[in-house]
């Protein structure tokens, strides 16, 4: 990483961006960042407030953060070209004649840059890594400041595949055809270490059950606004987002598959013929183990207050209970209602809705499996798990909602 004087990389910073021309003491202008950006660099990556006015050598270290490799020259500090370069755009962008250049971004009605940097400034608009608003404030004014800066790193985490992994939002206009497209995909698979271990663990009664997961489908959300929702309908999960949009709630949202694996009880009758979606195994002479494709709806919502009212959304409209239940009842549910819905967080969002469990996690290969636990018999499960496995449990707090708390304790059937 090459090093200069504080003062050669303020002027650096000042007038390097693009070749720009002017500036302007009076700042940005627009907001780019979103509200959640700081937070996220700092739970994903560590990178820790910045200052107001973002230099050369800040920048730099903030992006070593996300890629683990130095791509800035802080001699020759070039927001665009640093842009290209940090997303592997950089033989695309020499590919870009003048006059491609020069075409682009006058139908963008931008001016002032340098020539011999357009080609970056082209690329990096052209892989949405900026938007034209945006490249004309930083040619304008000459000054990389902490909005800016948040925006410009994440939108290169993003472009890596390093930020958060989400299917769409509640309020995107096709929302029902990329949940359609999605669990177009879902069918059984198998770990055979972890579920072997996950099978054991319910044969010794450590644990009732486990879910199998794939680690490359998880969200990565922003755990202070992500609740985690279980089910296994596709009708269900497209009229809950359908009435969270109705509720006037918006977020994030991707759908993790899992795998279900509990116990199979003889008295319930003949085993089912197997399916792509549902089958049981016998893994022993006295243990049969449902296999069954369900999912984890992950929302990252827009706010803190709309993630609290999830849990009355869901027990007015999706929660069956008694009363509601009852011969006569004029109260109307979205399809696949539960008795015992399960969502949670991995912070309490909400001490008189939700309580603590503990999900203790095996990972290898790609592949964890999740067995639920109250506390109290959570170091019991783990150390199970640790013996017949050889792998490190990873005990962590879930705060999950009240029903599935008086199911998981057996207090309440409802």
């Amino acid at each position: 990483m090459k090093k200069v004087s504080l003062f050669l990389v303020t002027m650096l910073v000042l007038f390097s961006f693009v070749g720009c021309t002017t500036f302007h003491t009076n700042g940005q202008e627009t907001k780019y960042a979103d509200a959640t950006d700081a937070a996220y660099l700092n739970e994903y990556f560590g990178i820790t407030a910045l200052p107001q006015n973002v230099d050369a050598k800040t920048f730099d270290a903030a992006l070593i953060k996300i890629l683990g490799t130095d791509v800035v020259d802080e001699d020759a500090f070039n927001v665009m070209k640093v842009l290209v370069d940090a997303t592997s755009l950089t033989e695309l962008a020499a590919t870009y004649t003048e006059e491609k250049v020069t075409q682009h971004l006058l139908e963008e009605g931008i001016t002032g840059y340098d020539a011999s940097d357009a080609k970056y400034l082209a690329c990096a608009l052209d892989a949405h890594l900026i938007v034209p608003s945006a490249a004309k404030e930083l040619i304008s004014t000459g000054l990389l400041d902490n909005d800016m800066a948040l925006y410009l790193l994440m939108n290169i985490a993003q472009a890596n595949g390093m930020a958060r992994n989400y299917l769409t939002k509640v309020s995107d206009e096709d929302v029902l055809q990329k949940i359609s497209d999605a669990f177009d995909g879902f069918s059984l698979y198998s770990d055979g270490n972890l579920d072997a271990v996950g099978a054991r663990a319910v044969q010794d009664k450590a644990s009732t059950g486990y879910n199998l997961k794939i680690d490359a489908a998880d969200a990565a959300f922003l755990p202070s606004l992500t609740l985690q929702y279980g089910h296994s309908d596709e009708t269900h999960l497209k009229q809950l987002i359908v009435l969270l949009n109705s509720e006037g709630i918006d977020a994030k949202i991707q759908i993790e598959p899992k795998v279900s694996i509990y116990e199979y009880l003889l008295d319930w009758g003949p085993i089912p013929e197997p399916s792509p979606f549902y089958q049981v195994v016998k893994f022993s002479d006295d243990l049969y183990l449902v296999n069954a494709v369900e999912y984890d709806a992950k929302f990252e919502f827009d706010s803190l207050e709309d993630l609290r009212a999830f849990d009355t959304i869901i027990n007015t409209y999706a929660k069956k209970n008694e009363e509601n239940q009852k011969e006569g009842s004029q109260v109307k549910l979205i399809q696949g209602a539960w008795w015992q819905p399960l969502y949670s967080a991995t912070f309490n969002p909400d001490e008189s809705a939700y309580k603590e469990i503990v999900d203790c996690v095996l990972s290898e290969d790609g592949y964890s499996i999740h067995p639920f636990s109250v506390l109290e018999n959570s170091e019991n499960l783990s150390t199970k798990l640790e013996d017949l496995s050889g792998i490190p449990v990873q005990k962590i707090p879930l705060y999950v909602n009240n029903a599935f708390y008086r199911y998981i304790t057996g207090t309440d059937f409802q």
